[in-house]
């Protein structure tokens, strides 16, 4: 991992790394999930914010969210969080969450970083997920429609089949963290079109420019989509930490969302 993000520990962060392990260990974990930022670090609370920002960008966009490379979840249940504190009545707004969990797919030999393989990622546990978002509908308001919905498999595959079956999807964000050339690919040509005026999509590793193959798919991707349209087209919005963001200056998206 350390090669693929191209990012060398100092020996202050390998010392922090170890202490916090340590500290970590001696905690029931009832104590790390009552007192989270205990053991957060600076560039996770960086992330955290990021996505609170991100996510007040689009709370008057209706439409889903998506994500694109969930991992544990742990951004994904941020923007569920977010929904059900900022927003507890808005019921059309979905969050979907695509990602194999269990490693990368469609690994790119051409595009894609060298030193990757098809285990990176796969320690993560999608029935903790599922619980997790459970546990939440048990006290959000109107509880009976689904908020959050995790869609499982590579997302070359998943991503059509998905918007088959909704044709009434819109979008309101789209957050691209998968990490490579082909599921970008794909999750661009499939979801942009389904974008309206003023929506968002982002991706986490452009700002940062660690992974070439994936910004020159992004931005290859857009510019086609927007050739091709008069009415669809996208501009870089703005900068924030770890994420480059793209706002749709004009689209005509074909489902209707209502909020």
């Amino acid at each position: 991992m350390q090669r693929m993000t191209k990012r060398r520990l100092t020996e202050q962060e390998q010392a922090y790394n170890q202490k916090r392990s340590e500290l970590i260990a001696r905690c029931k974990p009832e104590y790390i999930a009552d007192a989270p930022f205990l053991f957060a670090n600076r560039i996770q609370t960086a992330s955290m914010l990021s996505r609170v920002e991100l996510f007040r960008m689009v709370m008057d966009i209706p439409g889903a969210i998506i994500e694109c490379g969930v991992y544990k979840g742990n951004s994904l249940m941020l923007y569920l969080q977010l929904s059900l504190l900022l927003e507890p009545y808005a019921i059309n707004r979905s969050l979907y969450g695509f990602d194999t969990f269990e490693g990368f797919r469609s690994i790119d030999g051409q595009f894609d970083p060298a030193d990757i393989n098809e285990q990176m990622f796969s320690e993560t546990d999608a029935s903790i997920l599922e619980q997790s978002i459970l546990l939440n509908d048990l006290i959000r308001p109107v509880n009976r429609i689904p908020r959050c919905e995790l869609v499982k498999g590579d997302i070359v595959k998943t991503a059509p089949e998905f918007v088959k079956d909704k044709p009434e999807l819109c979008v309101a964000m789209l957050i691209l963290d998968t990490d490579l050339y082909q599921p970008t690919k794909v999750a661009l040509e499939t979801f942009l079109p389904l974008m309206r005026r003023a929506a968002l999509w982002c991706s986490t590793k452009f700002a940062t420019g660690t992974l070439p193959g994936k910004r020159r798919r992004s931005r290859k991707c857009s510019t086609s989509t927007r050739s091709s349209s008069s009415d669809f087209h996208t501009k870089v919005r703005s900068v924030i930490s770890g994420f480059e963001v793209f706002g749709m200056e004009s689209a005509t998206a074909s489902g209707v969302m209502g909020r």
